[in-house]
């Protein structure tokens, strides 16, 4: 049976705006399990069914809202992306906290990380109303990142970002208050060639974890 419980208090907040420039092409628009990247990663979002669910597009727009066109998301453009994944994330809090000023969390992922599902991004909100922690970060290889959930006290910080350091500096800030659930499949993203080719022998092989 389909899971329609709302996660009312959260937002998603999905990055999809670099230009991919160390892969040669937009990763977002690689193939991967019948769909692309972008909008597998879409639709695992809406999995949660969180309050709202936010895509920050940058690069190749027009080409990157065909794929999530009739989705249930809230498309906000970066047009300051080459600045670094911080314009990304302050531009999608921005809008996000205009239209829902009432939230008390926002769990921020990539479209890059291929293997993230429902059940983990469920389990870093679940952790943090247990907990209280201020953020909830994935584990994998020995370190803390995202997906991630920021609980409102650290919105402050995350609109104060600059650069291309996206949410890790913050996750590194608060690394002894942090909670976090493990991610093995983490590490897998797709930053070039050489690891979509991973990927797709991988998937080919039949390995990894389903969404």
């Amino acid at each position: 049976m389909k899971d329609n419980t709302k996660t009312a208090t959260c937002g998603m907040l999905l990055l999809a705006a670099g230009e991919s420039a160390r892969l040669g092409k937009p990763k977002q628009l690689l193939p991967f399990k019948g769909s692309t990247l972008l909008r597998h990663a879409a639709e695992v979002a809406l999995s949660v069914h969180a309050e709202t669910t936010v895509v920050v597009l940058g690069a190749y727009a027009p080409r990157m809202r065909e794929q999530i066109m009739g989705m249930q998301v809230d498309v906000v453009m970066n047009e300051h992306y080459e600045q670094g994944m911080a314009s990304s994330i302050t531009r999608g809090l921005h809008a996000m906290l205009n239209s829902h000023p009432q939230l008390e969390g926002v769990l921020i992922m990539v479209c890059d990380q291929p293997y993230v599902n429902a059940v983990h991004l469920r389990a870093l909100i679940e952790r943090q109303k247990v907990s209280g922690a201020a953020v909830v970060a994935s584990f994998y290889k020995g370190r803390k990142g995202v997906p991630a959930f920021f609980h409102q006290d650290i919105f402050p910080e995350l609109l104060a970002l600059t650069g291309d350091v996206g949410a890790r500096n913050i996750i590194e800030k608060y690394q002894e208050k942090t909670e976090s659930v493990p991610f093995p499949l983490g590490d897998i993203d797709i930053d070039t060639p050489d690891r979509y080719e991973a990927l797709m022998h991988q998937a080919d092989q039949g390995n990894g974890i389903g969404t």
